[in-house]
């Protein structure tokens, strides 16, 4: 039996305003708004963001799977040792990502062809398995395919262990974007509990 779920955009959208004319000023920024000690590629950071204005920069590109990927690198912040981070998004069957909630990902590119696919990496640093949802709230093209703007959010449990999480949000030329980070947190005690939950079915089916 399949149990309805809200997406994570209409739960992020209870209780927040329209953006004021300030806020639609273009964005570019990689924030890891929380993760746990134990989360290999995300060590743990807390109120995390790099962006242009600390000198990092955001590569998009195409992947093999129709997805659209990021190199995003630049000088450490004080404190980490991180100056480069990769990320890759797939939707299933190969289809162009557009906005929308992809639950129960699976590491790109190892992903099922009917799941969607996400790679999280850091500065020598790559799960060899994960688990989680994303949610696309913009994503546009040139007409030849070229990401002209993107916007993610995500929960990532690195070795498929919700012990391990990290929640992330994505920038990219982006406007109109709930910020800073309301989104991801509203959204991580649900799929902290979806995560678990899908666990112990699975656990109770082995």
């Amino acid at each position: 039996m399949k149990i309805a779920r809200m997406s994570l955009i209409t739960i992020a959208m209870l209780g927040i305003g329209p953006l004021s004319g300030a806020d639609a000023a273009s964005v570019t920024r990689l924030t890891v708004v929380d993760s746990s000690p134990t989360s290999w590629v995300a060590r743990g950071l807390q109120d995390y963001t790099v962006s242009p204005d600390d000198g990092w920069s955001f590569v998009a590109s195409r992947n093999f799977d129709n997805g659209v990927g990021f190199e995003i690198f630049g000088p450490p912040l004080p404190g980490t040792s991180i100056d480069r981070w990769s990320l890759n998004f797939a939707a299933p069957f190969e289809a162009v990502l557009t906005p929308g909630t992809y639950e129960d990902f699976q590491r790109f590119p190892f992903q099922d062809p009917d799941r969607p696919g996400l790679e999280f990496g850091s500065t020598g640093r790559l799960d060899n398995l994960a688990s989680g949802s994303f949610e696309i709230l913009e994503a546009t093209y040139d007409p030849s395919g070229n990401v002209l703007s993107f916007a993610a959010d995500f929960i990532h449990y690195g070795e498929e262990d919700v012990n391990n999480y990290a929640v992330v949000e994505l920038r990219y030329n982006v406007t109109a974007i709930p910020e800073p980070a309301t989104l991801a947190l509203s959204a991580f005690g649900l799929m902290a509990a979806l995560g678990l939950s899908r666990l112990r079915v699975r656990a109770r089916s082995a």
